[in-house]
């Protein structure tokens, strides 16, 4: 399980830093300033949005909306494959996006505070089979906000194989979303920008799934949103990234070379909890679950 791997992960990196490995000086090595950085464009690495440890080389940092440069950038690797969007209409995606027991986490602002989100609720469109409904909540300092709105399918690529997948018929998928909190509830506003996705094909039921095959591997990430958070009342448009463990665009951010650890200096903006693990309770020998499900709150 993903968060086995973390725990062993925690307690690791802790003995690490008691050998001299500061986490002052994991955030020196990860974060560049990029008055003194050099262009290197004919490193593909270094324009790669997950390897956070060059992202300063060729990105501006106090950027607020990386969507347009995420969508770019990754359907750049599949510009080759055809468009199987119209193929694949007679499936249904809807699964790919619920959270159903858990949650996914992201960062909201320059300053990364930890903004969490819980999908309950997809359901396809009767008349756009390219569009889905979503309703779930989000979650910053325990200022709970329910909220609505749609995902709509850009580009799906589908594979007989994949390196990275265990399934036969796999594939990726882009999108655009926007969702609304509701206008009545405190500081709420407007998500938007653009999801990736990674899904299998269940042939038999007619149904995409998600294809969490390399959950253990370093570096995982899946189902990525990559947009702002716009504020109803003020109309500030803030830098909001998140999805399954690593985040692309982050800089600074994370501290972990495969999984997703928050340095240090961002831990008092709600991820110490997330760091040390204790807002998890293992329910059986290596099966844990969060002790909060804060979703459920009316």
């Amino acid at each position: 399980m993903k968060l086995a791997l973390r725990f062993t992960l925690i307690i690791f990196t802790t003995v690490l830093c008691c050998f001299g490995q500061t986490n002052n000086d994991i955030v020196k090595k990860n974060y560049c300033d990029r008055k003194s950085c050099t262009l290197k464009p004919d490193n593909p690495i270094h324009f790669d949005p997950y390897y956070n440890g060059h992202l300063c080389e060729n990105f501006n940092p106090e950027q607020i909306d990386y969507s347009k440069e995420y969508f770019f950038l990754r359907t750049k690797t599949y510009a080759g494959d055809t468009n199987k969007l119209q193929e694949t209409k007679q499936f249904d995606f809807s699964a790919i996006w619920l959270t159903e027991n858990t949650e996914q986490n992201g960062v909201l602002g320059l300053n990364y505070q930890r903004i969490r989100f819980h999908i309950e609720k997809v359901s396809l469109s009767k008349n756009k089979p390219d569009t889905y409904f979503i309703e779930g909540k989000s979650n910053v300092n325990n200022n709970i906000c329910s909220f609505k709105g749609e995902i709509k399918l850009l580009k799906v690529s589908l594979f007989d194989s994949c390196d990275y997948s265990e399934h036969k018929s796999c594939g990726k998928l882009f999108a655009d979303y926007i969702f609304y909190e509701d206008k009545s509830q405190h500081h709420s506003g407007i998500f938007k920008g653009v999801t990736e996705c990674s899904f299998y094909a269940d042939n038999i039921n007619r149904k995409m799934l998600l294809d969490e095959s390399e959950t253990m591997s370093d570096g995982y990430w899946n189902r990525t949103f990559v947009g702002t958070w716009t504020n109803y009342k003020s109309k500030e448009a803030m830098k909001c990234i998140w999805g399954d463990y690593r985040l692309p665009f982050v800089f600074d951010f994370m501290c972990g070379d495969g999984e997703m650890r928050v340095c240090k200096k961002y831990e008092m903006n709600g991820w110490k909890s997330y760091n040390d693990f204790s807002e998890y309770i293992e329910v059986l020998k290596d099966k844990y679950e969060l002790k909060n499900k804060w979703w459920l709150t009316k």
